[in-house]
């Protein structure tokens, strides 16, 4: 009885392990024909609003809902630079309020009612590996704040600012953008850039910068969270102290 209960609070403690989502799959091993470019303004200062909405189903194998606590980029392969840095860049994430199919050019008509900014502040984006053919996702950007996403009420929206003063465009991320059509049904990207005024100037169907999320099961059997001290000592009296009552009790049967 002893031993169930120490299992018991080492199942209760019991980390889920984080996965990895790749929009879009078919690109996870393969380079996308295509690149985003941070443009520049003359060498000036620089700043962009997009919106990318992904599909539910995206997300729909791994149980519902999921943590997403972080998502990583990488390289194009005719980068030419490895690093970007930006005075401001903002990751916000939402249960969309719209979907693929009906998405607004109005963008704050996008935004669901559990949006959560995951990152924000002056951020340099960097690649230790450099270009590939496929690169790494090595150009990782951990949330501040995790965000729960339940793709059953609704499809995820990816909604980034960034500004900053950059000298030339050779900082290029992986982006399909040549061939799109095979995606227009779960994918569409929003580009608000001159001026920044909340409204998409271009609108592109099953766009998608490819991008590496990752991503954790949300299961009611166990927590991530760290084991109490005095869970701790019922695992230790479960699994030492009993086995040495039962050797005691056999010892003085047989004397």
């Amino acid at each position: 009885m002893h031993v169930l209960l120490g299992l018991f609070f080492l199942g209760g403690v019991a980390t889920v392990r984080a996965q990895n989502v790749t929009i879009v799959p078919h690109y996870e091993s393969l380079e996308a024909p295509g690149y985003y470019h941070f443009d520049t303004v003359s060498g000036s200062a620089d700043a962009e609003h997009d919106q990318m909405m992904m599909d539910g189903s995206f997300f729909s194998g791994l149980g519902v809902p999921v943590i997403i606590d972080s998502i990583a980029f990488r390289l194009d392969q005719s980068a030419e630079i490895t690093s970007a840095s930006f005075t401001d860049f903002e990751i916000q994430l939402s249960t969309a309020a719209t979907s693929v199919s009906t998405m607004s050019t109005t963008l704050a008509d996008n935004v669901g009612s559990d949006v959560t900014t995951v990152h924000s502040g002056p951020t340099t984006l960097m690649s230790a590996g450099g270009a590939g053919s496929p690169s790494a996702f090595d150009i990782v950007v951990p949330f501040m704040t995790p965000f729960t996403y339940d793709p059953v009420a609704g499809d995820l929206l990816f909604d980034w600012q960034w500004a900053g003063s950059f000298g030339n465009k050779k900082f290029l991320l992986d982006t399909n953008y040549s061939n799109t059509s095979a995606y227009t049904s779960v994918l569409t990207y929003m580009e608000d850039s001159t001026p920044l005024d909340g409204f998409a100037e271009s609108v592109f169907p099953g766009l998608s910068v490819i991008v590496d999320f990752s991503v954790s099961p949300v299961t009611s059997g166990a927590s991530t969270a760290a084991p109490e001290p005095t869970a701790l000592l019922l695992v230790f009296l479960g699994l030492v102290l009993v086995p040495w009552r039962n050797f005691l009790r056999q010892r003085y049967a047989r004397d």
